[in-house]
């Protein structure tokens, strides 16, 4: 059976009404769509997501609990006994495992009993290292932490603990990189993450449980990239970073189709990301010193650093190409413009290793690229009556100007008028799309 949400039950339900007051539909009709989905769907509300998120708020609070009881009097207790102690976290996390796997329990106790024992297996690491004085090596104990997590995720399907996963390894990432001067051990350890994140999609992509996860993963992988890029070659993150975001845009309107807002993770993700990135290159210093002419090689670089970054870059653009052909199909100008975002990337970062002189036509090109964005966002806001998408851009083009304006010596007047008139346009137009989203609806 599928699973509906209980707000779209309630909507058709007084849109069958409406229909047939108006006689577009006959009673008959009505009532078949209504058994329809009394018979074949299964009402999904908000009261199980409540049970959910209380009892995971139950087991952290019990578990903290029992920590602040032990850390009281953890001086005068003996070795053995702290060592025993040490494991009574994961001796109680894996009961509670064994309990919501035994009694094949419901989201709640699973997510509950997930959470807990991810958390307990970090404090018995934590305790025993503490216990017998163990080296501290954090990157180690996260990797260790999140090694031991990973079973979790599947056994008891838990979301809790695959995003607790995503955290630790992104979290390792950083750490190592900065201890071991690499971390791209990150790619293998996202595989689990993949694995569970496709089980949950075949399952239902629309549940707030698959949304949740692909949100960690989208901001795991953003996060990352950046820190496992050895930047060998500077300026080459600047077209990962583009086809990584604009990728996630054209697979969300291939993948959710017609879903919008917080339902498609992908879309949103890329619209909010790439207008941010596009902003940054708007400014000189991130062109100034790129391309091939500032190739580090040092004790600072892995000497097969800039071979994983080109190879990175390469797959990532060549991910953004594939996904391309087919979004570019849908006529639209909103998906053509973001979706040659890398493109523009790639275009200034080959002009900028050519020639230091082109660091301002770069920023140029990406102000009027930011420019165009923030165009035609307030022109589909005003053609589809959308306040969402007008508001986006009308922040776009007063971020540029704004910024703009304090980036060159205009006085406090020019300033001030600026504003006042940045201000008036915003609650005009506002207040236009108001009125002509009345209009028709009456």
């Amino acid at each position: 059976m599928r699973k509906v949400s209980s707000k779209r039950i309630d909507w058709l339900k007084k849109e069958l009404f409406l229909l047939e007051q108006e006689k577009v539909l006959t009673t008959e009709a009505a009532e078949r769509i209504k058994n329809y989905y009394a018979t074949q769907t299964t009402c999904t509300g908000g009261a199980t997501w409540a049970i959910t998120v209380f009892s995971i708020i139950g087991a952290l609070l019990i578990g903290g609990g029992i920590i602040l009881l032990f850390a009281h009097n953890w001086d005068e207790l003996s070795r053995n006994t702290r060592a025993f102690i040490s494991f009574l976290p994961i001796l109680l996390g894996a009961a509670l495992s064994f309990t919501a796997l035994l009694r094949n329990g419901k989201t709640a106790l699973r997510e509950a009993a997930g959470l807990f024992h991810t958390l307990a297996i970090g404090s018995s690491i934590a305790l025993i290292g503490q216990t017998y004085h163990l080296p501290s090596d954090v990157p180690a104990f996260l990797l260790i932490w999140a090694l031991l997590t990973a079973p979790l995720i599947f056994l008891l399907s838990s979301t809790g603990a695959y995003l607790l996963y995503l955290a630790l390894i992104t979290a390792w990432t950083g750490l190592a990189q900065n201890e071991y001067r690499q971390a791209v051990g990150y790619w293998p350890l996202l595989i689990p993450a993949l694995f569970y994140l496709r089980q949950r999609l075949q399952q239902d992509r629309h549940t707030p449980a698959s949304l949740l996860a692909l949100y960690g993963l989208l901001f795991s992988i953003t996060i990352a990239l950046g820190i496992v890029f050895e930047r060998a070659l500077p300026g080459l993150w600047t077209m990962a970073y583009a086809a990584l975001l604009t990728g996630f845009y054209l697979l969300g309107i291939t993948y959710y189709k017609e879903e919008d807002g917080w339902s498609n993770p992908l879309k949103l993700f890329g619209v909010v990301s790439i207008p941010i990135l596009a902003y940054l290159f708007t400014w000189t210093h991130f062109w100034d010193d790129i391309g091939w002419n500032y190739c580090r090689i040092d004790w600072k670089h892995q000497w097969w650093g800039i071979w994983m970054d080109g190879g990175i870059t390469l797959a990532l653009l060549s991910g953004w190409a594939t996904v391309s052909v087919k979004a570019f199909r849908k006529n639209s100008t909103e998906t053509a413009l973001l979706a040659l975002f890398p493109l523009l990337a790639a275009v200034c970062f080959l002009i900028g290793s050519a020639s230091k002189a082109a660091i301002v036509a770069n920023a140029l090109i990406f102000n009027v690229y930011f420019l165009s964005l923030g165009i035609l966002f307030v022109v589909l806001g005003c053609r589809s009556l959308k306040l969402r998408r007008l508001n986006g851009g009308m922040f776009l083009l007063s971020l540029l100007i704004i910024t703009r304006f304090f980036d060159t010596e205009f006085g406090f007047i020019a300033r001030g008028v600026a504003f006042i008139v940045l201000g008036a346009s915003f609650l005009a137009a506002n207040l236009i799309i108001s009125r002509k989203k009345k209009e028709v609806i009456s």
